[in-house]
This record gives structure tokens, C-alpha cells and sequence, in this order.
């Protein structure tokens, strides 16, 4: 990876996150940032606002993909929605930052880039692995412009191995394409979650659906064996549908619920488990994968 650092220009970002207006306010915070930018490479150039797993930022993981696409010629925003909230990790405790609040980070990023004229603000895109992915995937969802107050929308979304267990009733989206990486062997976002949302979307006229499984595990960036996350908050038995209001139904519940209740029902029914697998990735998968990555967007970006 030290090669690839060569081909970009990293810029060091601080902004305010975006404040929603409805269902589910978020409180003020000041977001950071690392902006790569590809070197020697003339604009303006298409970006990806990369959101990062319940691990956080990672050398291995965001980073490593800022880098590949700074040398594909594509600017990374790679947002950091932990660190400046004061939490290291949201492994055992989802609820400390929810993916809707790295959405709000997500879209204050989209805002700020587009005012950079070395940055083509038609080609912004989204993409982040787990939490991160579910946060990228969220933003496709036609419904939460509403929630957000704003009409930015992203050029493109990528989720790698997104947490699908909750799914909008409404599964319409902004109609701009979605690629969906997932693994086969995934115990923790299990991969036939994203499957039925993307068919989904399908059905509601988004004809930009791709889906694309792995014969890999959780986590592929991290090369070398698959590893047990002991504590891994694990909400595979926990699938639900969002309301446009922003409540959870649960079928076993027979109701919707806001999410506070809701994820104290699923724990006091035990539905909400813990534990994970994660890794056992090669260098030649994730080459691979990174590969896949970069041809959706050079098609999609039209380079």
C-alpha cells in the first residue's frame, strides 16, 4: 500500500454534519475528514464519500480503498463519524452512532466537495463496507430525502457487505445506481438480506441494481484467516421494515416501534444475539473485488 499513498494528495477536512429535520433528529457535530486526491491527474475528477464499518476508520479497509481510487484517478472523502463523537467503536453497541447520523456526516460531505472546483459535483458518489455500507445504501432510499431536509442526492451508491436486516417498506429509490458486494459466507450481514432488498428495489423501477456475492466471509480487506468478533452486537434474527415515520415493524411484535424500542425489543425477546466471523481474506480477492469496484465506477463515472 505504500505505492499506492504516492498517488495522492491527502487533504485533512473538518465540517459540521448535516441536521436532519425529521423523524429522527440528530445532535450538532463536528465532523473530520481525510480528502485524497489523485496526483497529477487534471479536473475536475469524480469523488466517492467512503463511511467506514463499526470498527472505524481502518488502515487496511478505508483507507486502502481511498488510496486505490486516488489512483484510479478518483478523489475520497473518507469520513470519520466516530472519533469526533467521542467513540472508538460501535462493534458491541450499535446505538452509539447510528447510520443515519453517518448519512447527515455523508451528505454534509457531499455538500462541502461539491464546492470544490477540482471536484465534478455530478460525479459524487457513496460507498462503505458493513455499517458503513448500510449507511451508503440508505442514502439510494427515495423516502429519507424527506427525513434529511435536503435534495442532494449521490451520483452512485456502493454497499460491501451492508447490514440488510432493516429494510424500508417503501423500497423506492432516488433511481440512481446501486452495486451491492456481498459475501457468501457472511454470519454477520448475511448476504440474502441484501439480495431481497435489491430485488426490491428492482420492483419499485430502479433498473441500476447490481448484486454481485463473493465466495468470501465478512470483512475480506483483512487478509489472513477468518477471526471470531466475540462481542459483535449480531442482528441477523432481527429483520424488520421501516415505516416512512421512521418506526420498525416487527412481525413478531405484530407493531411498529421507534428504534430506541425496537432495539430494546429484539435484546429482551432474544432476538438480538452476539458474535461474528469476519476476515479469511486473500490479496487476490480483494484485488478482485477492488476491481469490480473500479470498473462500476469508471462505467458509471464515464471514464
Amino acid at each position: 500500500m505504500g505505492d499506492l499513498a504516492l498517488a495522492a494528495d491527502v487533504e485533512r477536512l473538518t465540517f459540521d454534519t448535516l441536521t436532519p429535520v425529521v423523524p429522527l433528529a440528530t445532535p450538532p457535530a463536528r465532523v473530520t475528514a481525510r480528502l485524497y486526491r489523485p496526483d497529477g491527474v487534471p479536473g475536475p475528477v469524480p469523488a466517492m464519500v467512503i463511511l467506514s464499518s463499526s470498527a472505524g476508520v481502518q488502515r487496511h479497509r478505508e483507507l486502502y480503498y481511498a488510496q486505490r481510487l486516488a489512483a484510479a484517478g478518483i478523489a475520497a472523502c473518507v469520513v470519520d463519524s466516530f472519533g469526533p463523537r467521542g467513540v472508538r467503536s460501535t462493534v458491541a453497541d450499535q446505538s452509539r452512532v447510528s447510520a443515519f447520523q453517518m448519512e447527515c456526516d455523508a451528505i454534509a460531505a457531499l455538500r462541502l466537495m461539491r464546492e470544490d472546483p477540482a471536484i465534478d459535483g455530478g460525479r459524487i458518489g457513496i460507498m462503505g463496507v458493513s455499517k458503513g455500507g448500510v449507511a451508503a445504501i440508505n442514502a439510494a432510499i427515495a423516502v429519507r430525502r424527506r427525513w434529511r431536509g435536503v435534495d442532494e442526492l449521490f451520483a452512485l451508491h456502493v454497499g460491501i457487505c451492508p447490514g440488510c436486516v432493516a429494510q424500508h417498506r417503501d423500497a423506492a429509490t432516488t433511481g440512481r445506481p446501486v452495486f451491492f458486494m456481498l459475501a457468501e459466507h457472511d454470519d454477520y450481514t448475511p448476504a440474502r438480506f441484501a439480495i431481497d432488498y435489491a430485488q426490491r428495489m428492482r420492483a419499485t423501477g430502479n433498473t441500476q441494481i447490481r448484486v454481485k456475492v463473493y465466495k468470501a466471509h465478512h470483512g475480506w480487506e483483512s487478509i489472513g484467516p477468518v477471526y471470531a468478533i466475540a462481542n459483535a452486537q449480531n442482528h441477523s434474527r432481527c429483520a424488520n421494515l421501516i415505516e416512512d415515520d421512521g418506526r420498525h415493524y416487527i412481525e413478531a411484535a405484530g407493531r411498529a416501534m421507534p428504534e430506541a424500542e425496537y432495539r430494546r425489543w429484539v435484546s429482551d425477546n432474544g432476538l438480538l444475539e452476539f458474535g461474528a466471523h469476519a476476515g479469511g481474506g486473500s490479496v487476490a480477492l480483494r484485488d478482485r473485488a477492488t476491481g469490480d469496484l473500479l470498473s462500476f465506477l469508471s462505467r458509471e463515472f464515464g471514464q
